[in-house]
């Protein structure tokens, strides 16, 4: 018996984020649509306890006083994250950071918002990577 079957546009869409040169997380147009990010939401991040390449974030929508806000820039909007991940080491000055986002149900409650899970990827920073 055929339960259900799959919608391929559920799964084709590759949620991403990357810290600019400038330390910010911008959020690609795909990703800012399907998690409906706007000036009126702010995100929490938090590490994973045991993996330094995988971050957590909860998306809420509305401002959190103790959250980043999501800011905007024209279409695009970002997280003011440069003290955070300089706190953390990360030299986005000569690396590009690239977060594959994951829908993470399980983190919901922790995070007191719509959770995702980053998992990082890293690579040297070209002259052809734009800001």
């Amino acid at each position: 018996m055929i339960a259900k079957r799959f919608n391929a546009k559920e799964f084709t869409v590759n949620l991403k984020a990357t810290i600019q040169k400038t330390g910010k997380l911008g959020f690609t147009q795909e990703t800012m649509e399907k998690l409906q990010l706007t000036t009126d939401c702010s995100i929490f991040i938090a590490p994973d306890e045991e993996n330094k390449k995988v971050m957590y974030m909860g998306v809420l929508r509305y401002k959190h006083e103790e959250a980043f806000h999501v800011l905007g820039s024209g279409k695009y909007v970002y997280l003011n994250t440069i003290n955070l991940f300089k706190s953390l080491k990360l030299d986005f000055d000569r690396k590009v950071y690239i977060f594959d986002l994951t829908r993470y149900e399980e983190g919901d409650e922790v995070m007191e918002a719509e959770c995702y899970k980053m998992d990082m990827r890293v690579r040297e920073r070209t002259s052809e990577d734009k800001e």
